[in-house]
Formats: C-alpha cells, sequence, structure tokens
C-alpha cells in the first residue's frame, strides 16, 4: 500500500476531528483546528428529518477550510438543515470555505 500524501494526512486530520465531535455528542467538545490556526471547528448538517440521513460540513471559523462528508448519519437533536433549504438559508450557516479534496488529483508529472 502506498504512503499517503500530504493531502491525504490532512484530509484524514479533518476526518479524525469530526469523529472525535461526532461520538461526544450530545456533549459538545472542542477539538482544535487540523490546520493549528487556533481556530473553532463547526459542524452544519443537511438531511432529511424523517430518517436523520444527510450530509455534514465540518470547518474552522479562522482559517475557513473544512470538510464534505456525504451519508451521514445525523445526531438526534443536533440542527440541522433541510435538503430543500435555500441557498440564503445555507449562507446564513455555512460561511464561505474552502473544501479540503477527499482525494486530490496528483499529475504524472509530479
Amino acid at each position: 500500500m502506498a504512503e499517503m500524501t500530504d493531502s491525504q494526512r490532512t484530509w484524514e486530520a479533518w476526518f479524525d476531528a469530526f469523529t472525535r465531535i461526532r461520538d461526544a455528542w450530545p456533549t459538545r467538545i472542542d477539538v482544535p483546528c487540523p490546520d493549528g490556526d487556533g481556530g473553532r471547528l463547526h459542524i452544519t448538517y443537511t438531511g432529511s428529518f424523517e430518517t436523520r440521513i444527510g450530509f455534514a460540513t465540518l470547518w474552522c471559523d479562522v482559517g475557513r477550510n473544512g470538510i464534505f462528508l456525504s451519508r451521514v448519519g445525523i445526531p438526534e437533536g443536533a440542527d440541522m438543515l433541510s435538503f430543500d433549504a435555500t441557498p440564503e438559508q445555507r449562507a446564513a450557516v455555512i460561511p464561505d470555505i474552502r473544501l479540503i479534496p477527499t482525494d486530490p488529483y496528483v499529475s504524472d508529472e509530479d
């Protein structure tokens, strides 16, 4: 198995932060931003109110980096947007962030 790239390690660190926050629910814990910028991490869930299945966006309020996770279970009692939320409703909750890719493209020339 090939060694992970720096980009993959970065994404894994973000995924680990998400997992720690999700697993602690309903206790709200502070997990350091994987970027080391001292920022606070936020999670927004979007999904079905009936099934509590949807997607999650995790981001840092300082560096404005984050990850997107599809097909996640949304914890009971966690705030969430519905799938049919308007762009304005989403923008009020999720700021303009840079999403870290899950599997970044690596050129053959590198």
